[in-house]
Formats: structure tokens, sequence, C-alpha cells
């Protein structure tokens, strides 16, 4: 087929750009997925080899869209198409013991990480009121994604508390290494260990790899863009596509600075604007485009399209949350009477799933077919968990937290003693649970019958660990039907039917899978099922409706969709009171959220909400006065009898965009902004850094040296020329220079590049 004939100019120019940087700023609905796909035909039209190119996304759902598309545009194409933790876990099993690992190392989950912050807690004796094992699991992700090792985080501990934080963390990491474990950051953090530690490596992938496409740009963390810009140094055919206004996962680590500075970045890059949207009504589009206006950290656009007008956006405001769930409710209902969508055509988006409640009993009451996006995913259901906990034992017999998921499932009489004091001897040991098991009669204090439980399981492990490198259905298949699992479940008289149902669903998703990806082991399956998000599962021709949350809605789109409970402390959530950057991201969400509509969009929001235990009046959400009030229909129905006709409240549309200070003109970067020590040799002819500016060397500022990397400026002392300062690094220890004479550059979002 002629891949440019169906493109817009700018498309075209985005798709046959070859050689060089470029940034592909991508509007919601612009077909930013079509120029993706297209533009890694186009080059393996020119003659680039398919295994020169890599393609990253951000989900397994949007990966296998692409790679769907590509095929089907260049049958047998073979173009390496992944997510970034995905394509990080196939370079780590090639280059683990790099860092320590085993290539059989296993993948924590987010519930595996908690289970072990929960143990460690216990042992360093935490005593902080109020800090619970998922508030901590939450802190290491966040730091782990801004590079931050465990000894960083010791160094900088000031209080008892902090102190207590560090041990667990290092605890936490020294587990992971005796486990051959990796959690989900790890996969992250070891490839920029390797990239930054073995040139070598680095240099080759950046040969190997040498054109690189980046979806979902403005979504990448520290990490993230470490590793884009290690592989992007010597062939620097990078491009990346991305819409800063889209740009919802700052909590997460995402830095929006990242997209913003991109041609600061790579100078002399190109930049693509597509604004045409192809998804939205022009009335959906106007609310978004006047609500996203109101954000300075952006880079300006518009969104055309040549849809029809379509219906009014409406906003409806209800006396309380059980009023709206019903008036919702009700509003679906009329909508499928009606003829004019069906059930899997619509979606209700809340800013959190503490709100879904009231949503799930009207919608019960009222006998409309939904489903939950972010609840329960499948693969954290107990039965499958078990499963797994199997399968990982078999991969990597060193993985404790699958020996401990695994050992008593079906019940083999081991009590929580006889565990104990397995595990207490193998801590003593220093040896993995698995070993100890095979010689249980050795640890003194437990029963003969436990020992013998346990040498049983050693030995069941050990048969199964003979079918590692077969097919994943036929090791699950086997695995099931040698441990007895499915009768198990059978003898559950309440709940077994549908546990044995996930149970088949695992057995056709690991047959899927060999399908797919014909000759992989079981090992290649548990990655893939491990990294994936609660998203990859979902099917919107199901014949229900969508209950889910703004953040999962990202990628999405539906012809009809409700947005609720915008109110204050909401949308905006409670932190949008705190800074500007916290408002602009809440802002953002709502965009996302507005802009997944096809159709029809309804707002609502209610006056009185019973939330988190208690019953108050609420505050319409701020945004609400950001959008355009003459093209929305308005129904009050906070007083019951007056639906129509009332005057528009006085906080409704009255807020203009602010006024955008007049853009400076932008000076050369004077160095070529290097990440992670210097993870690249620059480029020959890269200019000199100038003159030190001390004012933007100040504690809490994000700092690159040429030969030490990437860090953050701890402490300053002094004063004049002669001020130092303290800094830690994402790779090695504390250093200390004097501020006016070191090669120290700010970056980030806690500097500009002079």
């Amino acid at each position: 087929m002629d891949l440019l004939s169906d493109l817009t100019p700018s498309q075209r120019e985005a798709v046959t750009h070859i050689n060089g940087p470029i940034l592909v700023l991508a509007g919601a609905g612009s077909g930013k997925t079509r120029v993706i796909t297209r533009r890694v035909a186009h080059l393996l039209e020119a003659g680039i080899p398919a295994g020169s190119i890599l393609a990253v996304t951000f989900t397994n759902k949007a990966a296998g869209e692409m790679r769907e598309r590509i095929e089907a545009l260049v049958p047998d194409s073979k173009v390496w198409v992944g997510t970034f933790h995905g394509i990080c876990a196939r370079l780590l099993r090639k280059y683990a013991k790099l860092v320590g690992l085993d290539p059989a190392f296993s993948i924590y989950d987010q519930n595996d990480r908690r289970r072990a912050v929960k143990d460690l807690m216990d042992i360093v004796g935490w005593d902080v009121p109020g800090w619970t094992p998922e508030r901590i699991e939450s802190l290491i992700s966040r730091a782990k994604n801004d590079l931050v090792r465990p000894e960083a985080w010791r160094n900088r501990a000031t209080d008892h508390k902090d102190a207590l934080l560090a041990r667990i963390y290092e605890a936490y990491e020294e587990r992971l290494q005796a486990a051959s474990a990796v959690d989900f950051d790890d996969l992250l953090v070891h490839m920029v260990a390797i990239l930054k530690n073995h040139k070598d490596v680095r240099a080759d992938l950046d040969r190997r790899f040498r054109y690189i496409l980046v979806d979902e740009y403005q979504d990448t963390n520290l990490a993230q863009y470490a590793i884009v810009r290690a592989l992007s140094v010597d062939h620097a055919n990078l491009c990346v596509t991305g819409d800063p206004d889209q740009s919802i996962y700052g909590w997460r680590g995402a830095d929006l600075a990242n997209i913003l500075e991109f041609e600061r970045d790579y100078p002399g890059s190109r930049v693509v604007t597509l604004q045409e949207n192809y998804r939205s009504t022009k009335n959906i589009l106007a609310v978004a485009d006047h609500l996203i206006q109101h954000n300075l950290h952006r880079k300006p656009k518009s969104l055309l399209t040549d849809n029809p007008r379509g219906a009014p956006v409406e906003l409806t405001i209800y006396p309380r949350e059980t009023d709206e769930a019903e008036g919702v409710a009700g509003r679906i209902a009329g909508l499928v009477r009606n003829g004019e969508f069906g059930y899997s055509d619509i979606a209700v988006f809340c800013r959190m799933t503490a709100l879904t409640r009231a949503f799930e009993q009207a919608f019960r009451v009222a006998r409309i077919p939904y489903q939950i996006i972010g609840g329960v995913a499948f693969y954290e259901r107990q039965e499958v968990k078990d499963v797994l906990g199997y399968l990982n034992l078999i991969v990597n017999p060193r993985d404790d937290l699958a020996f401990l998921r695994a050992v008593n499932v079906p019940p083999r009489g081991l009590g929580k003693a006889s565990v104990d004091a397995l595990t207490n001897e193998a801590r003593a040991q220093g040896v993995p649970l698995l070993t100890l098991a095979r010689k249980a009669w050795t640890v003194s204090g437990l029963k003969e019958k436990a020992a013998r439980a346990f040498d049983d399981f050693a030995r069941l492990i050990d048969d199964l660990a003979a079918l590692r490198d077969h097919s994943a259905e036929e090791v699950i298949v086997q695995m099931v039907a040698r441990t007895g699992y499915r009768k198990h479940l059978a003898e559950d008289l309440k709940a077994g039917e549908d546990r044995q149902a996930n149970l088949d669903e695992l057995v056709a998703a690991a047959r899927e899978f060999d399908q797919v990806h014909a000759g992989s082991s079981i090992q290649d399956f548990l990655a893939e099922i491990t990294l994936a998000s609660p998203i990859d599962r979902w099917e919107q021709d199901t014949g229900a409706v969508t209950l889910m949350t703004l953040h999962a809605a990202k990628g999405l789109e539906f012809p009809a969709v409700f947005i609720v409970a915008l109110e204050d402390n909401i949308l905006p959530h409670s932190r949008g009171n705190e800074n500007l950057k916290e408002l602009e991201e809440e802002r953002r969400l709502l965009f996302v959220g507005i802009t997944r509509a096809r159709r029809e969009l309804y707002l609502s929001r209610c006056c009185l909400r019973s939330f988190r235990g208690q019953q108050q009046a609420t505050l319409a959400s701020r945004f609400l006065s950001e959008l355009p009030g003459e093209i929305m229909e308005v129904r009050d129905l906070s007083e019951m009898g007056q639906e129509y006709g009332r005057p528009r409240p006085a906080w409704f549309g009255r807020s203009n965009p602010p006024r955008r200070p007049e853009p400076r003109p932008s000076a050369p970067p004077t160095f070529r902004l290097t990440t992670a020590a210097a993870l690249g040799t620059p480029a020959s002819g890269a200019p000199a850094a100038g003159p030190v500016d001390l004012d933007s060397l100040r504690p809490g500022v994000s700092v690159v040296h040429p030969e030490y990397g990437l860090g953050k400026i701890v402490a300053v002392d002094g004063a004049g020329p002669n001020r130092k300062g303290r800094v830690s690094f994402v790779v090695g220890p504390e250093r200390t220079f004097v501020l006016a004479k070191s090669p120290l550059r700010a970056v980030g979002r806690g500097g500009k590049t002079p």
C-alpha cells in the first residue's frame, strides 16, 4: 500500500523524516499511532533493517496494537516493539550477570514488594504511627524511578524515621539480591546501571538500535529518560511522540520537562505538530481546548477537527452523591433504550476508585451491566497468584516469596510455626528456602511430619523444574495436574467454580501467548504477565459500561463519556492546593478525560457528598469556572422541580485563560546534556561549558557532572567564590566541590541549562 497517500502534510512530514532527532507533538485523537506505525514501515521500506528499529510505549495493550499494525503493513518484519519495562526485561536477561543477577531472575509485582516491605518493617522495629507498607513501598518506588539508591537515602537521613526508611530500603535491596529477583522499577534501574558502568554495552546497543521511537514521551521518568539518552548518543535518530497537555503521571515520577526541553537536549531537532483531531466533536474539543489553555507549562497548540459540532456538553448538578449515581444510571439506560448507544459505548470516569461504590449500587439497581477497570486485576486473584507462585519457583529456585506462596497450597499440614522455623534457619544460614527444604530434617525444632512435607514439596518442584523450557500452556497444565491444585479448588463449595474458571482463563492466556510468541518459555510468559497493567486485559466490546479512573482512561476512547464528582478536593485533588505544578497536572487529567469522548460528554457534581466516612457540603471544582459556559448546557437539579431555566451558577464559565507572557528567545545550549555518569561519549565538536551560575547551584537542585553523572545538591556551605556544595550522585558516593571551580551544571526541574 501507499504509506503516505492518506496522511495530512504534518503526518507525512513526521513519517518521512529519517535521520536526526524529531519531536512529534501529537494532540489528542490526532492519529499518533498511525504516524508511528507508518514511520516504522517507511523506515523498513527505505532499507533500514528491522533489527535496527526499536519502538517503545507504556502498556502491553498499546504495544500489541502497534505490533499488529506494523505487521499488517510489513508482514514478518520482526521489529522490536514493547514497553519500557518489557524491553528492559529482555535486555536484562542477557546482561543480568553485570548487575549480580541470575538470568532466570524473578520479577516481583507490587503486592510482592508490599509483602516484603511489611516483613522488613517488623524486622527493623518500625514504630512511626500512620505509616503503612503501601506508603513505604510507594516511597521506595519513587526513589528508584528518581535513581536514588539506598546509600544516598541513608546519607540524607536527618531523623529517626528517615534512618528507619533507609534501613528498610537497604534490607529490601539485599533481599532482592539474595533471591535473584527484581521489582518493576529495577528493570529500569539495572539497565541504567549497565549502560552507565559498561560503555561497551551502551555503545553496542546504541549501534544496534539506530532508529528509536518513543511513544507518550511526556510520561517518561528520570530512569526512562536516561535509558533513551544512552541509546541515542552515537546515532541520535530518535523520534519521540507525545503531548505535554496529557502528562498525568507526575505522582509516579514522570517529568514534564523531558518533553518540554527535548529541543534543548537534542539541538537541531525537527518539531512537527499534529493538531487535527479525528475523534471528537467540535463542542467537545472546544471545551477541552478552553480548559487546557489555563495551563502555563505547555506547548501552545489548538485542537482542530472537521467532525460535526455535535451535541452540547452537558453539566448536571445533583443534591447528593446517590442522586448523582442514580441520575447517571438513568441517563445511560435512556441512551441505550433509545438505540443511540450500546452499553459498551459508554464509560464513567472518576478521580479515584473510592468513588465507584455509589455508581456500582445504582447500576445494579438499574440492571446496567458494568465492568470496573482498576479493581482486583486478573493476575492478582488468589488462585492465579497461587499458580504463579509455583511457576516462579520452578524458574527461579531462589525466590523465597514464591516458595512461601506455593508451599502450602494445596494444604500440606504446614502451620505457621513450621514455616517460621524453616524461614529463620534459612536466613541464619543465608540459603534459599527451597535449598533448606531439601534437607528439612536438619532444622532443629521441626517435627518429622513437617520435615517430610517440606522434603516432598522440594522434590515436586525439582520434578516440575524439568519443564521450565517447555511452552507456558504445557507447564501450567502439568503443574496443576501434578500438584492436585484443580481438585483443591473443586473442594471450595462457595467459590470453587469461579476460581476454576479463572484457572481455565489463565491456561487460555498461556495458550494465546504461546501462539503469538512461538518458541518462548514459561519464563517469558511470567515476564509478560508480571508487567501487565489492568488495562491490558480489558476489552471494550463486552456489552457492559466501563467504570474506571481518569488515569486508567488514558489512551482509550468511547462514543459517550460521563465524568463525575467534579468538586474541589476531588478534582482537582487536594494536592492541587499545594502548588501550581500539582494543579496543572490535575487540569491535564480532566483534559485527558474530556478528550476520550467521541460524540457525547456529560459532566456532573453534587452539593452534598459522603466521602471517607464524612458527609459534607462540596464546592464546585474550580475547573468548571474555566469551561466555555456559552456552548454548554447546565441542568441544576440541586433543588427538586427546577431542572431547567435557572440562572447559570455564578462560578460557571467565568474564567478566561491567563495571558501568556511573551516567549523569550532561547540561547543555544552551551554544553551537551548527559545523564547517569556520562552514559555516552559526547559527540565531537560539542561546545564547551560556559561559566558556572552559582545562583543555580542550591540545595535540592539536580545537577550533572561530566564524570560522575546525575546527582542532587544536598548541602551548600560558605559564600562567595569558595562556596562548597555536597552532591549525592545517582551512582557512587557523595562528593564535595568548590562550586565556582566545578563542572557541575543544573538540569531538569531544579534548573535550566545555560
